[in-house]
């Protein structure tokens, strides 16, 4: 058995671990020198202890025995932490209920926990195989795991009275770097306790390989390295989980030195630390992409928006050394960017039609969008854009209920956004039907701004990070204090306009049911005024559940609120002094140590900006997913604080970078890097990008130009998600926008967004309607430059036409022939009307030829090099030229010929892919 390097890897990779004891909270890594001078203050393994003390000295219910039941899967969900339990014994699943499931041990009344006759036990006998055990044998009677069960047994079977705080799992070694595969080393963990207790707990914890092309690891905590390549090893014990980074470096490559130049080569900050991770992995860079592969890839990142023919040889012909930073700030200042942006907040933030019924307004979903893209158009920082989503309120401070439903309804009437967009708030977020009680909207607030699906934390311990149901509770304390009001509750003056409003309506005593808003929604469009629902803010109400709970317990009646909360890994938090409890949840999320709320930004940025997150997935950032580069995803949450929460600094860091600019083609190894960033990667447009880029190609010269800057009628300025009419010429693409993977906003969840490749996606580009109307349109690119089409019928009027005037002229020059063979004048006339019907053949036959014949080489070429730039944006190879020369030479007409190169390039991966 051969042992990997088992140091922190220099300062290098140091700097690479640093940032992963904070993304997770409790995790801390500890440097193997630092546990070798404090041997002496480690306490043994109880494994250890247990087979040499006798009796034990101490084992501890928390620290030993929940470990061991769930270290042997005893707590599982396949057994008995399953929500029905298994063989009448029920145990939280994953554990930490620690009084639960002491009670369900020794209560059961089967006999689980024998006082005594501990041996009789069937904690001992079954998981021993001495009694019939659904599970198997699972230790043998002279095992550690055996004796630790029978001595806590013997001293009683204790419970925890009051958990203990894990402070900190340690991991020695903090990091493994292998050279060959099929090295090993065994991981040593350490529990270091509030009470200043350290302890060897490397038998009772689990453990996890990330990547198992990169390494396994086996339940006693022993590596074995695999492939090249880099991952994580993740430790579980108690809530603590730490992951330390496994490096297989590649072997060194004869390969051009493509890596990381060395600082001050013109590098940036992004291109220093993915440089000293690439080093690590002996990984080569490739090579910088050439200037129009970065002018499409930036200007459908940034502006989701194709670059225009013209726009493309601008580029090409400026030769300053700065083009690439300047295309990137125009970019940032077009429509184009702000709808795309918009919609990339919409969908991190939940716009989704079909749940705002609540709001009562038609119009909810186009409010949404419209109030972030205002901001996003005055660039409003990113931090004060969610404040405005969570520090939300329906009414302004000095307005009533009457002239609030005055302007909704007046709103719901002209279909015009504008006075909800200059609202200071937008309350929508706290409307939607799925938010509608705590635990929905702590799960919601949780993943959309904080990266942290902690779901799995309402029924029980989470199994990959730190999270138990007390915290989930503690956390949902903060999304208590609202509900949904129509105003006919809280103040005098607020029953007063109400009842004001319902008298108008005819309604005045009856309940505003389904019909009465059918009438409101008719007196609305004749000028009346609905009542409309707004968000109510109260003081943080116990449900009903628990407070008739708390009302039992205290012997009186009357609500009862919360009176404090703790944060997520946070402190606790007094409400007494505030009167609306979010705002002390904002102050925590947008405070610069927040762990969480800056990075699952960037790392969502980043994502977009190379088809992987430094965290991936990008809304998880548990502790037991670490990022790949922790410095590089350190950086940009630091800078991006330190900007102000400047969205457009995110964009223009990233942009600019020379890792951004690599070019996609593989060199070596790094053809099979994906969480490196050592090339870019290929990634299928999004929805919305594939509907405007179909549209944006087949559209003629001025509207084609026009795309970054009229959005309006564009698939990125979809407001909700029922949609209506997209893109260029209101056609309804819901089919597409849905095939393509457009997000669902449905799940709190950046997954509700796809971008998987279908049979279906195939499918509608090749034969879809929508997509040859787009080709075929009188007023797109391929009429502009050919003319209009013209059907087969009318092709054969054409030339009906053109042989009946054929005819008569050869009637009108034969009268004249007889007119001057006997020697009389030629009417005047006449020879007008011969005049007027070969003018009109000369002219249906140049529309014939045109229509029947291939133009000069010439400009064939120029229109197959036309379609080249709309849609691939790049000149098309002397080959390329040839081949659809060929073509449109053999087709029936040169708009034939023209339609199918542009529908053929439509149709290629280069097309529908960005590189």
């Amino acid at each position: 058995m051969t042992s990997p390097q088992q140091s922190v890897l220099g300062v290098r990779l140091s700097v690479i671990i640093k940032v992963a004891c904070t993304v997770g909270g409790v995790v801390f890594f500890a440097a193997s020198g630092l546990a070798q001078t404090e041997k002496s203050l480690l306490l043994p393994g109880v494994d250890q202890r247990v087979m040499s003390e006798s009796p034990l000295d101490s084992v501890d219910f928390q620290k030993h025995i929940s470990p061991l039941l769930g270290r042997v899967g005893c707590n599982n969900r396949n057994c008995h932490g399953s929500f029905q339990g298994q063989g009448g014994l029920q145990l939280s699943l994953f554990g930490y209920d620690f009084a639960a499931d002491h009670l369900a041990l020794l209560a059961d009344g089967r006999g689980r926990v024998d006082l005594e006759s501990v041996e009789d036990s069937l904690v001992l006998t079954k998981p021993s195989g001495i009694d019939e055990h659904g599970g198997g044998k699972i230790f043998a009677e002279d095992s550690w795991q055996y004796r630790v069960l029978k001595a806590w047994i013997e001293k009683g079977a204790p419970p925890t009275t009051e958990p203990v705080k894990l402070l900190a799992l340690e991991v020695v070694p903090a990091a493994l770097n292998f050279s060959e595969s099929n090295q090993q080393t065994t991981l040593q963990v350490i529990s270091v306790w509030e009470d200043g207790t350290r302890e060897d707990v490397t038998a009772l914890s689990r453990f996890q390989a990330n990547d198992l092309a990169v390494c396994s690891v086996d339940e006693t905590g022993l590596v074995t390295s695999g492939g090249f390549g880099d991952t994580h090893v993740v430790v579980f014990y108690d809530n603590g989980v730490t992951a330390i980074p496994v490096l297989r470096p590649y072997p060194v490559q004869d390969l051009p030195d493509l890596r990381i130049a060395s600082a001050g080569d013109g590098e940036t900050e992004i291109d220093r630390f993915v440089g000293e991770k690439l080093r690590l992995l002996n990984l080569p860079r490739s090579e910088l992409a050439d200037d129009l592969t970065f002018l499409r890839r930036v200007s459908l990142d940034i502006a989701g928006t194709l670059p225009s023919p013209e726009s493309i040889r601008q580029f090409l012909a400026d030769s300053s050394p700065d083009k690439r930073a300047r295309k990137i700030d125009e970019l940032l200042e077009t429509p184009a960017y702000i709808s795309w942006q918009t919609t990339f907040l919409c969908d991190i933030s939940g716009n989704n039609t079909e749940e705002l019924n609540r709001t009562n307004s038609p119009i909810a979903s186009q409010q949404w969008f419209d109030w972030i893209r205002h901001r996003v158009a005055d660039n409003v920082p990113y931090n004060e854009i969610v404040a405005g989503l969570v520090v939300s309120h329906s009414r302004q401070s000095d307005e009533s209920l009457y002239d609030f439903c005055s302007t909704m309804s007046e709103m719901a009437r002209s279909g015009q956004t504008d006075p909800f967009v200059v609202r200071a708030e937008m309350p929508y977020y706290w409307m939607r039907n799925d938010n509608q009680d705590k635990d929905s909207r702590a799960i919601a607030y949780a993943q959309n701004f904080l990266g942290l699906q902690i779901q799995c934390a309402q029924c029980h311990k989470h199994p990959f990070d730190r999270w138990t149901q007390q915290d989930f509770a503690e956390f949902s304390r903060f999304f208590t204090g609202m509900e949904i009001a129509r105003g006919n509750g809280s103040t005098p003056e607020e029953k007063a306009d109400y009842q004001r409003i319902m008298a108008d309506l005819n309604l005045e005593g009856k309940r505003f049911d389904n019909q009465a808003q059918r009438m409101a929604r008719d007196a609305i469009r004749a000028g009346g005024v609905m009542p409309f629902p707004y968000l109510q803010i109260t003081k943080p109400r116990l449900p009903r559940a628990e407070r008739n709970q708390a009302e039992r317990g205290r012997g009186n009646r009357g609500p009862l609120y919360y009176t404090d909360a703790q944060i997520l890994g946070g402190p606790r938090v007094s409400f007494k002094n505030s009167d609306d409890v979010r705002e002390l949840l904002m102050d925590w999320t947008e405070a610069a140590d927040n762990p969480y709320f800056a990075r699952v930004y960037v790392n969502r940025v980043w994502a977009r900006y190379f088809g992987f997150g430094i965290v991936n997935p990008v809304d998880d950032l548990n502790s037991a997913n670490p990022p790949s580069n922790p410095a590089l995803l350190d950086y940009l949450a630091e800078g991006f604080i330190a900007s102000g929460f400047d969205m457009k600094w995110v964009h223009r860091e990233i942009a600019n970078s020379r890792t951004y600019q690599t070019s996609w083609q593989p060199v070596g190894a790094n053809a099979a890097d994906e969480r490196n960033f050592s090339r870019a990667l290929p990634r299928r447009l999004p929805a919305e990008l594939v509907v405007d880029s179909i549209a944006q190609a087949s559209a003629n010269d001025r509207d084609n130009s026009q795309f970054l800057q009229e959005v309006n009628d564009r698939a990125v300025s979809v407001p909700g998600t029922t949609y209506g009419r997209a893109a260029r010429g209101n056609r309804n693409n819901a089919f597409a926008l849905t095939a393509f993977g457009r997000s669902t906003r449905s799940n709190n969840c950046d997954c509700d967004r796809s971008d998987e490749t279908s049979l279906i996606q195939t499918v509608y580009i090749q034969n879809d309607r929508d997509v040859h109307q787009w080709i075929a349109d009188r007023e797109g690119w391929v009429s502009q430059v050919v003319g209009p089409e013209i059907n087969p019928r009318q092709l054969n009027e054409l030339r009906n036409q053109l042989n009946q005037e054929r005819q008569q002229l050869k009637r009108q020059t034969q009268r004249r022939e007889v007119l001057v063979n006997a020697g009389r004048d030629v009417p005047a006339e006449l020879e007008e009307r011969i005049e007027k019907v070969t003018t009109r053949i000369s002219e249906r036959q140049a529309q014939l030829d045109s229509l029947n014949q291939p133009r000069a080489t010439s400009s064939v070429t120029e229109m197959i090099e036309e379609a080249y730039l709309r849609t691939v944006s790049r000149f098309p190879t002397t080959a390329e030229i040839e081949r659809c020369q060929r073509f449109i030479e053999e087709s029936k007409s040169i708009r034939e010929g023209l339609s199918g190169v542009l529908w053929t390039l439509i149709n290629t991966k280069e097309f529908v892919v960005n590189h």
